[in-house]
């Protein structure tokens, strides 16, 4: 009913719609909108047009709204390592869902590198060098970590204090860490392995003492707070690793960049 409330709508001129109908207008070669004092009314082709426009506009809102409540209803599945999942996310994972009740979330541990579109995630949890760029990828810095050698108290009272002359719980899904190693000056091949053929099984292990492990600081930490692990000393180590939150290139739905922010937390 007004060129005036219509601009305010849309938050533009009433100039702005004026000059749209006109053009409209010219364009169909009918007369859609006439003045009538202060108001517009439209005519007969103007009408039989916004009813048209109106059911195409409805069902667009439609779509968007379903969309949206596909996306409000889909969980989070989150591609990261044994290691972080066992540590850090498991053992305060309710305090993310008492913040965000009912939120699915499912967690692919896995110590290869994942392809994130292919494999349907939302986002991974990746440890690099400051400054790691994943192409194709979003990337948040979640913390800075150093690396430790850790063992538990028990072997360590037994077999002393050197790691280079203890066991070392191994599997060869820790190609970061064997990296680190090697780095150090390590002779890899020297070592005295207990096999334990699992990622997932790596930290169970070292907790019980069957073999010392190289650790982030993050992961380690708790354990060392309470006594079932302690640190160990071993010359050349490299200045920790960067934790990273990598998501696909584009616009992350809401509920992912409230996990970034909580996973900000556990670090």
């Amino acid at each position: 009913g007004s060129f005036s409330a219509a601009g305010r709508e849309l938050n533009v001129t009433h100039a702005a719609i004026s000059q749209q109908v006109r053009g409209l207008e010219r364009e169909l070669g009918v007369t859609l909108a006439q003045r009538a004092g202060r108001s517009i009314t439209l005519t007969e082709a103007g009408t039989e047009l916004a009813c048209a426009l109106g059911d195409s506009f409805e069902g667009m809102q439609r779509g968007v709204q379903a969309i949206r409540g596909q996306q409000a209803g889909r969980g989070l599945r989150v591609a990261t390592t044994p290691f972080i999942v066992d540590s850090l996310i498991l053992p305060r994972l309710s305090e993310f869902w008492d913040a965000h009740p009912g939120v699915e979330v499912a967690l692919k541990p896995d110590v290869r590198y994942v392809d994130l579109v292919a494999e349907g995630c939302d986002l991974g949890l990746r440890a690099g060098p400051h400054g790691r760029v994943w192409p194709g990828m979003d990337t948040q810095l979640l913390s800075h970590s150093r690396w430790l050698v850790v063992s538990a108290p028990g072997l360590v009272a037994e077999q002393g204090t050197d790691p280079l002359t203890l066991p070392w719980v191994w599997t060869d899904e820790m190609p970061g860490e064997i990296a680190v190693l090697r780095d150090a000056g390590v002779d890899i091949d020297t070592l005295q392995k207990v096999e334990v053929g699992s990622a997932m099984l790596h930290w169970q292990a070292t907790r019980r003492g069957l073999g010392v492990s190289l650790a982030s600081e993050h992961v380690a930490r708790d354990d060392i707070a309470a006594g079932r692990l302690q640190e160990l000393c071993l010359t050349g180590i490299r200045e920790g690793d960067g934790y990273y939150a990598v998501t696909p290139k584009g616009t992350s739905r809401p509920i992912v960049t409230a996990f970034i922010a909580w996973l900000k937390t556990l670090f």
